[in-house]
């Protein structure tokens, strides 16, 4: 198992998670208008942008989900 990546306290805070399920959201509709009008380039900068937004919901919701099972007590310390 790799080593556990450092993730600053508020990185679980629901405006992070929020704020990148919106950004998700907006990329995805620019993904959609965009192929419409044919500008692949934007598109795919969007899909890139996409990718990161979604990547960061997912850890961040991951994390959050760590803190509260370490604050139950459930998990020990560093887990």
């Amino acid at each position: 198992m790799a080593a556990a990546s450092f993730r600053p306290p508020w990185f679980g805070n629901r405006g992070v998670q929020g704020l990148a399920g919106v950004a998700l959201a907006y990329n995805l509709v620019q993904i959609v208008l965009q192929l419409l009008d044919g500008d692949w380039g934007a598109a795919f900068l969007s899909f890139a942008w996409s990718v990161l937004f979604g990547y960061v919901l997912v850890e961040s919701l991951r994390f959050r989900r760590e803190q509260d099972a370490a604050s139950d007590g459930q998990l020990p310390p560093g887990d």
